[in-house]
Protein backbone atom coordinates (compact mmCIF):
# COMPACT_ATOMS: atom_id res chain seq x y z
CA UNK A 1 0.00 0.00 0.00
CA UNK A 2 1.54 3.30 -1.10
CA UNK A 3 1.62 6.02 1.53
CA UNK A 4 2.95 9.49 2.04
CA UNK A 5 6.61 9.35 2.96
CA UNK A 6 7.44 9.06 6.64
CA UNK A 7 7.90 12.51 8.16
CA UNK A 8 10.72 11.21 10.35
CA UNK A 9 14.21 11.37 8.88
CA UNK A 10 15.73 7.90 8.78
CA UNK A 11 19.34 7.33 7.80
CA UNK A 12 21.75 4.41 7.65
CA UNK A 13 23.83 4.53 10.85
CA UNK A 14 25.85 1.32 10.47
CA UNK A 15 26.57 -1.50 8.04
CA UNK A 16 27.88 -4.96 8.90
CA UNK A 17 28.86 -7.98 6.87
CA UNK A 18 29.43 -11.41 8.42
CA UNK A 19 31.66 -13.35 6.01
CA UNK A 20 31.68 -16.51 8.17
CA UNK A 21 28.28 -17.47 9.51
CA UNK A 22 28.14 -17.06 13.33
CA UNK A 23 31.63 -15.53 13.62
CA UNK A 24 32.29 -11.84 14.28
CA UNK A 25 31.11 -9.28 11.78
CA UNK A 26 33.03 -6.61 9.91
CA UNK A 27 31.86 -3.01 10.10
CA UNK A 28 31.64 -1.28 6.72
CA UNK A 29 31.27 2.31 5.57
CA UNK A 30 29.92 1.34 2.15
CA UNK A 31 29.01 -1.83 0.28
CA UNK A 32 27.67 -2.85 -3.07
CA UNK A 33 24.56 -5.01 -3.03
CA UNK A 34 25.45 -8.36 -4.54
CA UNK A 35 22.98 -11.07 -5.51
CA UNK A 36 23.31 -12.49 -1.97
CA UNK A 37 23.34 -9.26 0.09
CA UNK A 38 26.19 -7.07 1.27
CA UNK A 39 29.62 -7.96 -0.07
CA UNK A 40 31.05 -11.19 1.41
CA UNK A 41 28.10 -11.69 3.74
CA UNK A 42 27.79 -15.29 4.98
CA UNK A 43 29.60 -16.87 2.06
CA UNK A 44 31.58 -19.15 4.42
CA UNK A 45 30.18 -21.53 7.05
CA UNK A 46 31.34 -24.22 9.47
CA UNK A 47 29.76 -27.66 9.11
CA UNK A 48 30.07 -30.75 11.29
CA UNK A 49 31.97 -33.23 9.11
CA UNK A 50 29.98 -36.20 10.40
CA UNK A 51 26.40 -34.94 10.62
CA UNK A 52 26.72 -32.32 7.82
CA UNK A 53 24.85 -29.90 10.11
CA UNK A 54 25.96 -26.29 10.13
CA UNK A 55 27.66 -25.04 13.30
CA UNK A 56 26.58 -21.75 14.88
CA UNK A 57 26.76 -19.94 18.21
CA UNK A 58 23.67 -21.85 19.24
CA UNK A 59 25.83 -24.97 19.60
CA UNK A 60 29.23 -23.30 19.98
CA UNK A 61 28.94 -19.89 21.64
CA UNK A 62 32.68 -19.25 21.46
CA UNK A 63 32.34 -18.66 17.71
CA UNK A 64 31.44 -15.14 18.87
CA UNK A 65 35.14 -14.68 19.66
CA UNK A 66 36.41 -15.60 16.19
CA UNK A 67 37.63 -12.37 14.60
CA UNK A 68 37.20 -11.91 10.86
CA UNK A 69 39.22 -9.40 8.83
CA UNK A 70 38.74 -8.42 5.20
CA UNK A 71 42.21 -7.65 3.85
CA UNK A 72 41.50 -5.84 0.60
CA UNK A 73 45.16 -5.01 -0.04
CA UNK A 74 46.13 -8.68 -0.20
CA UNK A 75 42.69 -9.96 -1.22
CA UNK A 76 42.48 -12.22 1.81
CA UNK A 77 39.91 -13.19 4.40
CA UNK A 78 41.63 -13.70 7.75
CA UNK A 79 40.23 -15.61 10.73
CA UNK A 80 41.83 -15.42 14.15
CA UNK A 81 41.08 -16.94 17.53
CA UNK A 82 42.96 -17.02 20.84
CA UNK A 83 45.96 -19.36 20.98
CA UNK A 84 45.62 -20.28 17.29
CA UNK A 85 47.62 -19.05 14.31
CA UNK A 86 45.49 -17.02 11.91
CA UNK A 87 43.84 -18.68 8.94
CA UNK A 88 44.12 -16.89 5.60
CA UNK A 89 41.73 -17.61 2.74
CA UNK A 90 41.36 -16.07 -0.72
CA UNK A 91 38.78 -13.32 -0.53
CA UNK A 92 37.54 -14.20 -4.01
CA UNK A 93 38.08 -17.97 -4.31
CA UNK A 94 38.75 -19.30 -7.78
CA UNK A 95 37.74 -22.82 -8.84
CA UNK A 96 41.26 -24.08 -8.14
CA UNK A 97 40.99 -22.81 -4.54
CA UNK A 98 37.89 -24.89 -3.84
CA UNK A 99 37.55 -28.62 -3.27
CA UNK A 100 34.79 -31.22 -2.89
CA UNK A 101 31.18 -30.24 -3.48
CA UNK A 102 28.88 -30.63 -0.48
CA UNK A 103 25.10 -30.29 -0.16
CA UNK A 104 24.20 -28.88 3.25
CA UNK A 105 20.86 -28.00 4.78
CA UNK A 106 20.36 -24.45 6.05
CA UNK A 107 17.00 -24.66 7.78
CA UNK A 108 14.48 -25.46 5.02
CA UNK A 109 16.89 -25.15 2.09
CA UNK A 110 19.52 -27.44 0.62
CA UNK A 111 22.51 -25.28 -0.27
CA UNK A 112 25.35 -26.26 -2.57
CA UNK A 113 28.82 -25.51 -1.25
CA UNK A 114 32.49 -26.30 -1.77
CA UNK A 115 35.05 -27.30 0.83
CA UNK A 116 37.87 -24.81 1.41
CA UNK A 117 40.63 -27.43 1.70
CA UNK A 118 42.62 -29.39 4.25
CA UNK A 119 44.30 -26.41 5.90
CA UNK A 120 40.97 -24.67 6.49
CA UNK A 121 39.35 -27.89 7.73
CA UNK A 122 42.24 -28.51 10.13
CA UNK A 123 41.93 -24.97 11.53
CA UNK A 124 38.18 -25.13 12.18
CA UNK A 125 38.48 -28.69 13.53
CA UNK A 126 40.99 -27.44 16.10
CA UNK A 127 38.70 -24.53 16.91
CA UNK A 128 35.57 -26.65 17.37
CA UNK A 129 37.20 -29.71 18.91
CA UNK A 130 35.65 -32.25 16.54
CA UNK A 131 35.89 -32.95 12.79
CA UNK A 132 34.59 -29.82 11.05
CA UNK A 133 34.67 -28.46 7.50
CA UNK A 134 34.84 -24.88 6.33
CA UNK A 135 32.56 -24.43 3.35
CA UNK A 136 32.23 -21.70 0.73
CA UNK A 137 28.89 -21.06 -0.96
CA UNK A 138 29.08 -22.45 -4.49
CA UNK A 139 28.83 -19.34 -6.69
CA UNK A 140 27.64 -21.40 -9.65
CA UNK A 141 24.58 -22.78 -7.85
CA UNK A 142 22.30 -20.01 -6.54
CA UNK A 143 20.12 -20.43 -3.49
CA UNK A 144 16.84 -18.72 -4.32
CA UNK A 145 14.54 -17.46 -1.57
CA UNK A 146 11.07 -18.85 -2.24
CA UNK A 147 8.97 -17.54 0.66
CA UNK A 148 7.62 -14.01 1.28
CA UNK A 149 9.11 -12.77 -1.99
CA UNK A 150 7.81 -9.30 -2.99
CA UNK A 151 6.08 -9.27 -6.35
CA UNK A 152 8.02 -6.21 -7.51
CA UNK A 153 11.49 -7.70 -7.01
CA UNK A 154 13.21 -7.48 -10.40
CA UNK A 155 15.87 -9.98 -9.29
CA UNK A 156 14.74 -13.11 -7.45
CA UNK A 157 16.17 -12.81 -3.92
CA UNK A 158 19.14 -15.05 -3.21
CA UNK A 159 21.08 -15.88 -0.07
CA UNK A 160 24.45 -17.30 0.78
CA UNK A 161 24.42 -19.07 4.13
CA UNK A 162 22.14 -16.51 5.81
CA UNK A 163 19.17 -18.09 7.56
CA UNK A 164 16.76 -16.77 4.94
CA UNK A 165 16.79 -13.39 3.21
CA UNK A 166 19.96 -11.64 2.05
CA UNK A 167 19.57 -8.65 4.38
CA UNK A 168 18.64 -8.11 8.02
CA UNK A 169 17.64 -4.60 9.13
CA UNK A 170 17.33 -3.20 12.65
CA UNK A 171 16.82 0.30 14.06
CA UNK A 172 18.33 2.21 16.94
CA UNK A 173 14.96 3.20 18.50
CA UNK A 174 13.90 -0.45 18.62
CA UNK A 175 17.13 -1.52 20.32
CA UNK A 176 16.76 1.35 22.79
CA UNK A 177 13.33 0.04 23.68
CA UNK A 178 14.61 -3.51 24.15
CA UNK A 179 17.38 -2.18 26.39
CA UNK A 180 14.79 -0.41 28.54
CA UNK A 181 13.36 -3.84 29.43
CA UNK A 182 16.20 -6.37 29.58
CA UNK A 183 18.51 -6.75 32.61
CA UNK A 184 21.76 -6.14 30.68
CA UNK A 185 22.32 -3.70 27.81
CA UNK A 186 22.62 -5.18 24.35
CA UNK A 187 24.44 -3.96 21.27
CA UNK A 188 23.25 -4.24 17.70
CA UNK A 189 25.83 -7.01 17.30
CA UNK A 190 23.74 -9.28 19.53
CA UNK A 191 21.16 -9.30 16.71
CA UNK A 192 23.62 -9.40 13.79
CA UNK A 193 22.03 -6.84 11.44
CA UNK A 194 23.44 -5.93 8.06
CA UNK A 195 21.83 -2.49 8.06
CA UNK A 196 21.10 -0.32 11.12
CA UNK A 197 18.81 2.71 10.78
CA UNK A 198 18.60 5.84 12.91
CA UNK A 199 16.01 8.57 13.36
CA UNK A 200 16.04 11.20 16.13
CA UNK A 201 12.22 11.10 16.29
CA UNK A 202 11.77 7.53 15.08
CA UNK A 203 9.45 5.25 17.02
CA UNK A 204 10.47 1.79 18.22
CA UNK A 205 9.40 -0.97 15.83
CA UNK A 206 8.18 1.48 13.18
CA UNK A 207 10.04 -0.74 10.69
CA UNK A 208 7.54 -3.55 11.31
CA UNK A 209 4.94 -1.58 9.33
CA UNK A 210 7.19 -0.92 6.33
CA UNK A 211 7.07 -2.94 3.12
CA UNK A 212 9.20 -0.76 0.83
CA UNK A 213 11.75 1.97 1.41
CA UNK A 214 14.00 3.88 -0.97
CA UNK A 215 17.68 4.23 -0.20
CA UNK A 216 20.13 7.03 -0.85
CA UNK A 217 20.27 9.60 -3.66
CA UNK A 218 19.47 7.00 -6.33
CA UNK A 219 16.37 5.97 -4.34
CA UNK A 220 16.68 2.27 -5.07
CA UNK A 221 14.02 0.07 -3.53
CA UNK A 222 14.53 -2.18 -0.51
CA UNK A 223 11.63 -4.48 0.38
CA UNK A 224 10.87 -5.44 3.98
CA UNK A 225 9.52 -8.98 3.81
CA UNK A 226 8.90 -10.26 7.35
CA UNK A 227 9.87 -9.92 10.99
CA UNK A 228 12.96 -11.81 12.09
CA UNK A 229 12.25 -14.60 14.60
CA UNK A 230 15.05 -14.83 17.16
CA UNK A 231 16.86 -17.92 18.36
CA UNK A 232 19.03 -18.13 21.49
CA UNK A 233 22.05 -16.35 19.98
CA UNK A 234 21.32 -12.97 21.63
CA UNK A 235 21.97 -14.80 24.93
CA UNK A 236 25.66 -15.21 24.00
CA UNK A 237 28.04 -12.91 25.88
CA UNK A 238 30.09 -11.36 23.08
CA UNK A 239 33.01 -10.68 25.42
CA UNK A 240 33.34 -14.18 26.88
CA UNK A 241 31.79 -16.38 24.20
CA UNK A 242 29.54 -18.06 26.73
CA UNK A 243 25.78 -18.59 26.75
CA UNK A 244 24.05 -16.76 29.61
CA UNK A 245 22.95 -19.05 32.43
CA UNK A 246 19.84 -16.98 33.16
CA UNK A 247 18.67 -17.22 29.51
CA UNK A 248 18.65 -13.45 29.21
CA UNK A 249 17.84 -11.35 27.27
CA UNK A 250 15.54 -13.78 25.49
CA UNK A 251 13.63 -14.68 28.66
CA UNK A 252 12.61 -11.05 29.14
CA UNK A 253 12.07 -10.42 25.42
CA UNK A 254 9.61 -13.30 25.41
CA UNK A 255 7.37 -11.21 27.69
CA UNK A 256 6.97 -8.33 25.21
CA UNK A 257 8.35 -9.25 21.77
CA UNK A 258 6.09 -12.15 20.78
CA UNK A 259 4.28 -9.85 18.40
CA UNK A 260 3.89 -11.60 15.04
CA UNK A 261 0.24 -12.59 14.45
CA UNK A 262 1.22 -15.62 12.37
CA UNK A 263 3.72 -16.99 14.90
CA UNK A 264 2.64 -15.53 18.25
CA UNK A 265 5.07 -17.74 20.20
CA UNK A 266 8.14 -16.42 18.34
CA UNK A 267 10.30 -13.65 19.81
CA UNK A 268 10.91 -11.16 17.00
CA UNK A 269 13.39 -8.35 16.50
CA UNK A 270 14.51 -6.82 13.20
CA UNK A 271 13.23 -7.25 9.67
CA UNK A 272 14.18 -9.52 6.80
CA UNK A 273 14.76 -7.58 3.59
CA UNK A 274 15.68 -7.88 -0.07
CA UNK A 275 16.74 -5.28 -2.64
CA UNK A 276 14.71 -4.87 -5.79
CA UNK A 277 17.85 -5.54 -7.80
CA UNK A 278 21.53 -6.19 -7.18
CA UNK A 279 24.32 -3.78 -8.10
CA UNK A 280 23.37 -0.65 -6.16
CA UNK A 281 25.50 0.78 -3.36
CA UNK A 282 24.59 1.58 0.23
CA UNK A 283 26.68 3.64 2.61
CA UNK A 284 26.53 5.03 6.13
CA UNK A 285 24.60 8.31 6.08
CA UNK A 286 22.30 7.35 3.21
CA UNK A 287 18.76 8.61 3.59
CA UNK A 288 15.88 6.16 3.96
CA UNK A 289 12.48 7.16 2.59
CA UNK A 290 9.54 5.04 3.73
CA UNK A 291 7.34 4.65 0.67
CA UNK A 292 4.97 1.77 1.40
CA UNK A 293 3.53 0.20 4.51
CA UNK A 294 1.66 -3.01 5.02
CA UNK A 295 0.92 -6.00 7.23
CA UNK A 296 3.51 -8.63 8.14
CA UNK A 297 2.61 -12.11 9.38
CA UNK A 298 4.70 -15.28 9.46
CA UNK A 299 2.08 -17.57 7.97
CA UNK A 300 4.66 -20.12 6.75
CA UNK A 301 8.19 -21.05 7.86
CA UNK A 302 10.96 -18.70 6.86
Amino acid sequence: MAVAEDSNEWTVSALYTYPVKSCQGVKLHESQLTSTGLEYDRLWMLVDARSKRFVTQRQLPRLALVQVTINQAEQLLELSADSMPPLQLPLHPQPADLHDSVSVRVWYDMVEARRCGDAADSWVTQLVGRPTWLLYKDPQKPRLVSRYVPQNCKDAPQSGFADVFPLHVTTEPSLDDVNSHVPRPLSQQHFRPNIVLRSPQGKPYAEEEWTRVEVGPKRWSLFFTSRTPRCSMPNVDLETGQMSEDKEPMATMRTFRCVDPGKPSFVCFGMQAAPQTAGNFIKVGDSISVCERGFHSLTEPL
